[in-house]
């Protein structure tokens, strides 16, 4: 038995694909154990979230509870406040990814006002803004975290001033944005070097969040192996398999001409940013699972899992894990008092399971993994069985096949319409 769940960054909750409903992310996350998650919801879709946080706090859908978080985007710094104000008043906890684009001084009115109001704050910094904003200057600046890494490496840079672009390189092009990604943790200061420790220290000051929602970006490194995990046949919604197929139009699919050396460059690139990220938990910084499933062949709820394992790799024990699921997330959503571990006064938010997930995180998986009976033979085993979400008792296995009824009918109503 363990607490629910906290994902602290999903964004696949959007009206905007009304071929996918909600029911598709919802109840696959739930079917993994997690119990509360975050909602990062772009500015037109603020209502939608809400009304389905009210949803899921009544138990009228099936869900985990919701936390919304908004983006903001306004041109000037008195719509840049007025827009935080109003995102305050209708209930919004705090400004989420993609927040506040623009010059460094609408950020800092965007993160003064939401600091002023007692908001919360986790960003993707715009990359754009790196070279004159980086991830130190928003969080001196007031920001409380950060999702994925953008903007980090810049703050390490140790002997040069700008990332190492080639000549002729576009942010427009999004192949090549991400293959100079996997090149960008090397031009950073040298893992445990003054610099490196210098910049960790900084972070840990201002009680810091770091969000790395590592699996998103797995693909990244094994694009064969990531593209045919053997939940993606059942679980993939064809919506979603439609924006992960390399295509040079697709904001995330940019797997065509990916080659064996960018993938090499970005394990290299994954090495260097586990160990910063590793360091600062050692170090007693904060560090949560956020998944931001739904890009680059990740899916709700498996992804979230595949980012646990993900944090082991990086050095965390099964243990530490688990508190980064748990805990640490609660403390960064700043529902501590609430959810997060087994206590009494907090809601009764558990995960059971048959297998012990501290042996083998793959146990939390709804496919499960190959395991050893007592009889000698091999057999599928683990998967959570139940999700408990503030007492309400929910089977995970049946939250499944609601999921995989509701991709086989997606499927044929594709396949009627003749899309791919």
């Amino acid at each position: 038995v363990l607490p629910g769940l906290v994902d602290t960054h999903v964004r696949v909750l959007d009206e905007a694909s009304p071929s996918m409903p909600p029911d598709y992310a919802l109840k696959l996350l739930l079917a993994h154990g997690i119990t509360t998650i975050t909602s990062m919801q772009a500015w037109p879709y603020v209502g939608w979230a809400l009304n389905l946080q009210k949803q899921s706090a009544a138990n009228a859908i099936v869900a985990p509870r919701i936390q919304v978080w908004a983006d903001v985007r306004a041109p000037t710094e008195k719509e840049t406040r007025a827009m935080v104000r109003e995102a305050k008043a209708r209930g919004v906890a705090g400004l989420g990814e993609g927040s506040v684009l623009g010059p460094p001084e609408l950020i800092r009115a965007g993160l003064d006002e939401a600091a002023k109001l007692g908001m919360n704050s986790s960003w993707h910094m715009n990359f754009r803004n790196c070279p004159r904003f980086n991830a130190l200057d928003a969080a001196k600046a007031g920001l409380r975290g950060l999702s994925h890494w953008y903007c980090l490496p810049e703050v390490l840079f140790d002997g040069r001033r700008l990332q190492d672009y080639p000549a002729g390189y576009s942010f427009s092009d999004v192949n090549a944005r991400f293959r100079e990604s996997g090149r960008l943790w090397r031009q950073a200061a040298a893992p445990g070097s003054e610099k490196w420790n210098a910049v960790i220290e900084e972070f840990l000051a201002l009680d810091f969040t770091f969000e790395p929602t590592f699996s998103v970006y797995e693909a990244n490194r094994d694009v064969m192996g990531v593209s045919h995990a053997q939940w993606l046949d059942d679980y993939l919604h064809p919506t979603l398999r439609q924006t992960f197929v390399p295509s040079t139009t697709g904001a995330f699919s940019h797997f065509y001409d990916w080659s064996s050396t960018d993938e090499a460059s970005w394990r290299q690139n994954f090495q260097i940013w586990m160990r910063f990220v590793n360091d600062y938990k050692n170090r007693g910084g904060r560090v949560v699972a956020g998944a931001d499933a739904g890009y680059m062949w990740t899916i709700p709820g498996f992804g979230y899992v595949r980012n646990l394992e993900m944090l082991e790799e990086a050095g965390f024990t099964p243990l530490e894990v688990i508190h980064a699921a748990t805990l640490a997330g609660a403390e960064h959503l700043r529902m501590q008092q609430d959810v997060g571990s087994i206590e009494p006064g907090k809601y009764a938010d558990l995960v059971i399971l048959d297998r012990n997930p501290l042996q083998n995180l793959k146990a939390l998986y709804g496919t499960g993994y190959p395991g050893l009976q007592a009889d000698g033979t091999v057999a599928q085993v683990g998967g959570v069985r139940y999700t408990v979400k503030g007492g309400l008792v929910y089977d995970a296995p049946a939250l499944l096949a609601d999921v995989a009824r509701l991709v086989a009918g997606a499927k044929r109503a594709a396949a009627a319409e003749g899309t791919p």
